[in-house]
């Protein structure tokens, strides 16, 4: 997915579009939105449109460059993501020695996710890399919550704010989407959700539209306070969306696509 695929937040994507195409990109960013926001795609895109080499400023989603970078195998780019409920100092050290590489390609990128969970020590590290970046580095903090970073880290970040924007066309992943979240909220069977999900289990496309209409569905229920006829507490809603993301991952690591779906259906019936 590039820039061109994201709907919403345009005036933000094309500022992103026009410092990648110039070369003129800041050494750290904040990501900032609520759990709804696809700050994870956002990231992705904003990484081909800075390193592919076929369609600078955009990405063409077709070269090798653009392939890794959505199967987050590149070699330039090294994630952090939080261990337990946290992201800690030595996982800020390990990102650290990885940036004191020189690049294979043209640049080193980083991507913190749940940056606003690091530790206070592990905030105080990413604080010197962000005082002093090695040539090249791109550093990217996504972020639920900026108000939990310390300010310094703020302050030498540029600040991208993303709202929730996006809408579902697909009515019939939209559809499956509401009965499988009724269906669970309600109780019901394994067996009867699974009937529910026969179209998607074995098509990764419709399981991709499926997992972004649940997503879209929990994200506007949350926001709406739960006005849906069901009781779904924000807490749970928090946690299915964090599961979908999870399951995101899975099928982009090429894991076979009915078990990341029943996965997900066991998480949430837990």
């Amino acid at each position: 997915m590039t820039f061109d695929d994201i709907k919403g937040n345009e005036r933000i994507l094309d500022g992103l579009r026009r410092a990648a195409l110039s070369g003129n990109v800041a050494h750290a960013y904040i990501i900032e939105g609520d759990m709804s926001v696809h700050k994870d795609i956002v990231a992705r895109a904003f990484a081909k449109a800075i390193l592919c080499r076929e369609k600078r400023g955009t990405g063409c989603d077709e070269c090798s460059i653009c392939n890794k970078i959505e199967h987050e195998n590149h070699e330039d780019i090294f994630y952090i993501r939080k261990d337990g409920n946290s992201i800690k100092d030595e996982d800020v050290s390990k990102l650290q020695e990885h940036l004191k590489n020189k690049p294979l390609g043209e640049r080193n990128i980083a991507v913190i996710e749940d940056a606003d969970t690091m530790t206070v020590r592990a905030q105080n590290r990413i604080l010197k890399t962000l005082e002093e970046p090695p040539t090249g580095t791109v550093i990217m903090l996504l972020s639920e919550n900026t108000e939990s970073l310390i300010r310094t880290i703020v302050s030498r970040c540029v600040v991208i704010r993303l709202a929730h924007t996006e809408e579902i066309e697909d009515t019939e992943s939209l559809e499956t989407a509401k009965r499988v979240a009724d269906g669970i909220i309600d109780g019901k069977s394994f067996f009867e959700l699974k009937k529910m999900l026969a179209n998607v289990m074995d098509d990764k496309d419709k399981a991709y539209a499926f997992l972004d209409a649940l997503e879209h569905f929990y994200g506007k229920t949350a926001a709406s306070c739960g006005e849906t006829g069901r009781a779904y507490p924000k807490d749970y809603l928090y946690s299915q969306i964090r599961s979908i993301e999870e399951a995101r991952r899975d099928l982009r690591r090429n894991v076979a696509t009915g078990y990341v779906i029943k996965c997900l259906v066991l998480r949430a019936m837990l």
